[in-house]
């Protein structure tokens, strides 16, 4: 572990493959017979989860990207886990990744595939158990440097206080930054509950950051919806009903990971003037009148962003401080060992604090890294361009 680390490039969403033995591991003996399970499937590997359709591994776990998935060999058999990468599961080989791609840090979340599955499961202990499981590991795996490994709690699905006990046992005893919803509580009605409060009173406390991630649905069983280029991905539904939170906790800080912020242009604009002309309605009514829509989002949710130069070119909008450039290293979208390179080129022709800003200050700040433990002071909104027209 160096200790003159210096940020330059940190990587606001990426991801862990969880390792073959994880929940036979580590839940307890009474669940294990009907835990996730690897096993053998077309020729390679797949996770097997119930009845549920098998979760095999994308080719670019293989490569590091999708743009060298041809380097695999075979495209018709399934990715064997032993092919996967190391990096993905080792932390010192995580390292070693990260300085053959020039970054200097990651956020870390799980691998997606497998937990849009395990969010269907019926048995609610069973999905506590598996949410369990992974925080144990992921705390472990970034123990091993937890200046550059950043670990993101699952909050658990199966109720409102196993998913505050939860998220209380990741801040206080396995030093996680941040945690990410994948569906919301079974024993919820959905973001606009305010039996969630529970769950945003840990986190607005330890002040750190809850990611709605690409998929989020309306219900547990709702399955990640495929990325559609200029549509608002299915997390930002949440949005807008959690604005009483908001006022309830001020402090309260969010992330949409894996979706951009190009399509949020319209989007905010569109709300502000649909809410200034409707909003003696029942139906567009707001906790408080004298707060516009865009105002709650571009106070309380930030941004993760990878190829968006619409986003970086009207970046103030937004507010500077709330966009992050991550990589999705080994998903699809990923350019490893090349990464380094793809963030230049989005930040191409920015000022210097600006892009430090884009590159790795944002995120650092979001979530208090060494050296930037005081937080992020955000723009005051009063700062960012107004979206009302009419």
């Amino acid at each position: 572990m160096s200790d003159d680390l210096q940020y330059e490039l940190i990587s606001a969403d990426s991801h862990v493959i969880e390792p073959a033995d994880i929940f036979e591991k580590r839940v307890p003996a009474g669940l294990r017979d009907r835990a996730p399970k690897l096993g053998s499937w077309n020729g390679g590997s797949a996770w097997l989860v119930e009845d549920i359709e098998p979760v095999p591994f994308v080719a670019s776990t293989v490569t590091g990207s999708g743009y060298r998935k041809a380097r695999r060999g075979d495209p018709k058999t399934a990715v064997s886990f032993d092919e996967v990468m190391p990096a993905l599961y080792d932390p010192a080989e995580r390292i070693k990744a990260q300085d053959a791609d020039g970054v200097s840090a990651e956020v870390l979340y799980g691998y997606p595939y497998l937990w849009d599955a395990i969010k269907q499961v019926n048995d609610g202990e069973l999905r506590l158990a598996c949410a369990r499981a992974y925080n144990d590991w992921l705390a472990e795996l970034c123990a091993h440097d937890p200046r550059r490994l950043i670990g993101v709690a699952k909050i658990p699905t199966s109720s409102i206080e196993d998913a505050r006990a939860e998220l209380v046992r990741c801040v206080e005893d396995l030093g996680l930054r941040g945690a990410v919803i994948d569906a919301f509580p079974d024993d919820a009605i959905g973001p606009t509950d305010p039996g969630l409060d529970p769950i945003w009173e840990v986190a607005s406390a330890a002040r750190i950051p809850v990611t709605l991630h690409y998929g989020l649905g309306d219900s547990r069983s709702a399955p990640t919806a495929g990325i559609t280029a200029g549509q608002k991905p299915p997390m930002a539904n949440s949005a807008l009903p959690l604005v009483g939170a908001f006022d309830r906790y001020p402090d309260l800080r969010m992330v949409f990971a894996h979706g951009d912020a190009g399509w949020a242009f319209f989007w905010l604009e569109f709300f502000d003037n649909t809410y200034l002309r409707q909003r003696h309605l029942d139906l567009f009514k707001m906790p408080r009148d004298d707060v516009f829509p865009s105002e709650y989002l571009r106070r309380h949710f930030w941004f993760t962003i990878q190829q968006d130069r619409s986003a970086v070119k009207h970046r103030r909008i937004f507010g500077g401080d709330h966009l992050m450039w991550a990589s999705h290293f080994p998903l699809d979208a990923a350019n490893w060992p090349d990464n380094r390179q793809s963030a230049m080129r989005m930040v191409d022709g920015l000022p210097p604090e600006d892009e430090r800003a884009l590159l790795c200050e944002n995120v650092a700040r979001l979530y208090r890294l060494p050296g930037y433990e005081e937080g992020i002071t955000p723009t005051p909104f009063e700062a960012l361009e107004g979206l009302v027209h009419i």
